[in-house]
């Protein structure tokens, strides 16, 4: 199998769904990597790239070895990322559905990447002492609202699912979980011991609630001002999406606390000198492996 990855440009947001479908419905099974930042997809060097806008294309080496330095947190704004590595993991889960045991080899091959990503953060380190979006983002909601206030998660991907467990370790109020799939905010609701509901709910579910962490991949604004008109004050909200989920008349309400994704990355900035050094092991790590497994095939 000739292995391919190719990079997406979407030009109008409001047609990612669409496209994301359409990738998944491609005639031969394929990593669709469909995150906040990035829109890319992983399979055999067949895809119809007519139907896409392309900003980046690997061949067989080099897309294997791109696939890697994503799940290792090299291609992320925070080199050592660790949410990226769980969105690979969920992507992946979502292959094997739609492939339903055929495409083996695409399937070795994505295990074989990911044993490659964890290897190179294993042996480098590029992750050590280095804290989570997730957590950093709930820690800095709970330092600025009451212990017992109500707080509502809005998304249901694998950084919301990371904020909605480390909040529910709290041990107060329930977490109200709420997105654009309702039975995947009301699972992880469930399993965090809170209720959920669809984006339709999204009013209801904010009412009362001192905080707010949103972290949706949603191509378009999902909250605006009339969302929180009956949510306590002070309110703090925290968008961790790119594009932002919040929409500018958010930022400018009265007694509203706003956090974006860069202030709480800007947290996670520390020690990148060395970091750097450690990216560069794992870099190396990567590029070697890829050099094997491509001689190996």
């Amino acid at each position: 199998m000739q292995l391919a990855g190719y990079q997406l440009k979407v030009a109008q947001p409001e047609t990612r769904p669409e496209m994301v479908s359409r990738l998944k419905r491609n005639k031969t099974p394929m990593l669709v990597l469909d995150t906040c930042q990035r829109l890319e997809c992983f399979g055999p060097a067949d895809m119809d790239s007519d139907l896409v806008d392309l900003c980046g294309q690997w061949e067989h080496c080099r897309a294997f070895e791109r696939l890697a330095r994503i799940a290792a947190g090299l291609e992320s704004r925070i080199l050592g990322e660790l949410e990226i590595l769980g969105q690979v993991r969920d992507a992946y889960k979502e292959f094997r559905r739609m492939a339903n045991g055929n495409s083996r080899k695409l399937d070795r091959t994505i295990q074989d990447a990911l044993a490659l990503a964890r290897k190179a953060r294993r042996e480098s380190g590029i992750d050590r002492n280095l804290t989570s979006l997730a957590a950093l983002a709930s820690r800095e909601l709970l330092n600025r609202i009451p212990s017992n206030a109500p707080i509502a998660v809005i998304g249901s991907g694998s950084i919301a699912g990371s904020v909605a467990r480390y909040l529910s370790k709290r041990g107060s109020s329930p977490v109200r979980v709420t997105s654009r799939c309702p039975d995947r905010a009301i699972c992880l609701a469930e399993e965090v011991g809170g209720f959920g509901g669809g984006l339709d709910q999204l009013i209801p579910l904010l009412d009362g609630v001192s905080g707010i962490i949103s972290a949706t991949a949603a191509p378009h604004p999902v909250l605006y001002s009339h969302h929180v008109d009956a949510s306590s004050r002070p309110l703090t909200v925290i968008d961790l999406a790119e594009p932002p989920d919040c929409h500018t008349d958010i930022q400018n309400l009265d007694d509203l606390g706003y956090i974006s994704l860069e202030d709480i990355e800007s947290k996670a900035l520390i020690n990148t000198a060395e970091r750097r050094k450690r990216a560069e092991v794992a870099s190396r790590i990567i590029r070697d492996g890829a050099l094997a497994w491509s001689q190996s095939r």
